[in-house]
């Protein structure tokens, strides 16, 4: 069995004018919404998916302790290189979007102060 796993901690802090923004680590700051689920599709298109081969199943999530907020979704890759699971109403090549729907309402909800995680989860039998 392989797994890889993609894990992004992030803390929801405030810039001088009371604005959220998401800090990744020390050095990395995305300034606002936008520019965080832009870092995401980096990851995602530079990371995740070329390591995907037919047959893995990738997992795709966000989890806040505070108040307990969190999704999941789970999809499987196909040798035709498309994208099949819940909530797909047909199979896509592209998964970008439906990353991007799911991380929408999620980002809405966070305050400042708030530490969330993202996760990017491949796993192959």
């Amino acid at each position: 069995m392989f797994e890889a796993l993609f894990r992004i901690v992030v803390q929801v802090e405030a810039n001088g004018q009371g604005q959220p923004v998401f800090q990744i680590s020390e050095h990395e700051v995305a300034s606002n919404e936008t520019e965080f689920l832009s870092l995401l599709a980096t990851i995602y298109q530079q990371q995740v998916y070329p390591i995907l081969r037919a047959g893995d199943t990738l997992t795709i999530a966000a989890h806040l302790d505070l108040p307990p907020r969190e999704f999941e979704k789970m999809v499987s890759f196909g040798a035709d290189k498309q994208f099949e699971g819940e909530g797909l109403q047909q199979p896509t090549t592209d998964l970008l979007p439906v990353i991007t729907k799911l991380y929408e309402p999620f980002m809405r909800q966070v305050n400042i102060g708030d530490i969330f995680t993202v996760q990017f989860r491949v796993q192959r039998l």
